[in-house]
């Protein structure tokens, strides 16, 4: 049995956009594959049990950002993942385990501005940006920043072992979170959920259902100088939201 556990997107006005933050449109291909050599395993991480979808889609992409930075797997653990869930989803002293699922935009604010513990260790990123679901600008953050974080409002047929049936209708009631490292072809993309390796999305699906989607910045730091990122306006887009 797998769970949901997104809830529907927090609309903000000010929230900066992924072709903004680009410096001009970079040949981007249609095809790669970045990922499938690193070996990351796949683990449901509570996904099965509680509605942490969130903070599962934040331990994967955290995988990925860490053996770009340190060449080795982290251990994240179930346990971390699951703290870092219940916290965000205001643990008390008569709710320990509040299982009411999170709004991706204020877990990636909180993911920005607090970190959260990984591995033993406190793990911030730089910034985020929205992308509009659109094909080229998925297929650019997925390319130039190890992957994207997106939520889906899936058809009440979700449960196809290929994401790929676009008869059912967007269903805001199930929302969930899901990583998708940056693999694609000119047929569609993969996503990383509920353990499974690589479930395969058509880009028809994926442009269907996805409802909010987020690039993530790890470390700015390494676009200074460069066309790709304009640090420069991202930075004052984070200042703005201390």
């Amino acid at each position: 049995m797998y769970k949901l556990g997104k809830k529907p997107p927090r609309i903000k006005k000010k929230t900066l956009t992924f072709n903004r933050l680009l410096k001009g449109l970079p040949a981007i291909p249609e095809e790669f594959d970045l990922d499938t050599e690193k070996n990351i395993p796949c683990r449901m991480m509570g996904n099965n049990k509680y509605g942490n979808c969130v903070i599962v889609g934040r331990a994967n992409q955290t995988l990925r950002f860490e053996y770009s930075e340190q060449g080795e797997v982290i251990n994240i653990t179930d346990k971390e993942v699951l703290r870092q869930y219940f916290k965000e989803g205001k643990a008390t002293c008569w709710n320990k385990y509040p299982d009411n699922g999170l709004v991706m935009l204020d877990s990636l604010t909180s993911w920005w501005k607090d970190g959260w513990i990984a591995d033993g260790k406190k793990y911030n990123i730089s910034g985020f940006a929205k992308i509009d679901i659109d094909k080229y600008y998925l297929r650019a953050a997925m390319y130039l920043l190890n992957g994207v974080n997106v939520g889906l409002s899936l058809p009440d047929n979700y449960d196809d072992e290929v994401w790929e049936n676009t008869d059912g209708k967007p269903n805001p009631q199930n929302g969930h979170c899901v990583y998708i490292p940056p693999i694609c072809d000119k047929e569609g993309l993969y996503c990383i959920t509920w353990g499974q390796p690589r479930k395969r999305m058509s880009w028809d699906y994926a442009l269907k259902y996805i409802d909010e989607s987020y690039a993530i910045v790890d470390d700015k730091n390494r676009f200074d100088g460069k066309s790709d990122i304009d640090v420069e306006l991202l930075n004052s887009y984070l200042n703005g939201l201390r």
